[in-house]
């Protein structure tokens, strides 16, 4: 079956899609991108996800050389194309070809493909390690993944399967996802040196409907005699963490009842 990419105003077949050897992307990291699901061809939480993609180009000084209703339009017509029952759509912004290999080009370049994934399931709990460490621009989305896959070799060493950022003493996030802690039946998550994620946003929005919520600095001791652990994102929705370092956790009352939440969240979007 063929799979379609949008690029720069044209949606080709994925293959066709190239980009110069002079984009920006590719000699200096510098781009952002944004990530959301698409379910029985209807994107899920596609307004929040756009939000978050603008924000991050205006923050690194990029200008979206299209509509947002352009965006849309082109988004569910690779929807439409990819025929697969959950698809995840990757938006990437680029600093373009540049001329000095330094500065960004006037116009960006940006593309858009629809592949099929397997969503991750909530049954399948994770392990962390722990590894000091504060993403640059955190609040930005940018394409800079050095960091997580550089102790790829560390996660397979230690058996683990994602990594807890902390820094100061203070944890942030991990690779790809938001991280909340339950103790004493209130719900904790960072505010600061982090990517606001959206299913993190949706979360807070009516978590405080089935427990108390504090939103402030967290410390990786505080993380350590939490009651129940979890990290949330686009292609996990919610999942429990049952090990960090060597401290082990149980998957708890809180964290599946707030995982039904979030399906429901997504039904109605």
């Amino acid at each position: 079956m063929v799979e379609y990419a949008f690029l720069n105003g044209e949606i080709m077949p994925i293959e066709n899609a190239n980009l110069n050897i002079t984009d920006l992307a590719l000699l200096r990291g510098y781009g952002v991108f944004d990530f959301f699901k698409a379910i029985d061809g209807r994107p899920i939480f596609m307004e929040d996800h756009l939000d978050r993609f603008e924000s991050s180009t205006w923050l690194l000084g990029l200008k979206i050389p299209y509509t947002r209703d352009e965006l849309k339009k082109n988004i569910l017509e690779l929807v439409k194309l990819n025929k697969h029952k959950l698809l995840g759509i990757k938006l990437v912004c680029t600093g373009g070809y540049s001329i000095d290999g330094y500065a960004p080009a006037e116009k960006p370049n940006l593309f858009m493909v629809a592949k099929p994934f397997i969503m991750h399931p909530f049954e399948k709990e994770l392990s962390l390690i722990t590894v000091e460490h504060q993403r640059e621009l955190a609040e930005i989305k940018s394409i800079n993944y050095i960091k997580p896959i550089s102790v790829l070799a560390q996660l397979r060493i230690s058996e683990a399967d994602d990594v807890l950022y902390y820094s100061d003493g203070y944890i942030t996030e991990s690779s790809r996802s938001n991280i909340f802690i339950v103790k004493n039946g209130l719900l904790v998550t960072p505010d600061t040196g982090i990517l606001k994620g959206i299913t993190r946003k949706k979360i807070l929005q009516f978590a405080s409907e089935i427990l108390p919520i504090e939103i402030r600095p967290v410390k990786l001791e505080e993380v350590l005699e939490a009651d129940e652990v979890f990290m949330t994102g686009s292609t996990k929705r919610i999942t429990p963490i049952t090990k960090i370092d060597n401290k082990s956790f149980q998957t708890g009352h809180f964290t599946r009842t707030l995982y039904n939440r979030l399906l429901v969240e997504e039904n109605l979007s």
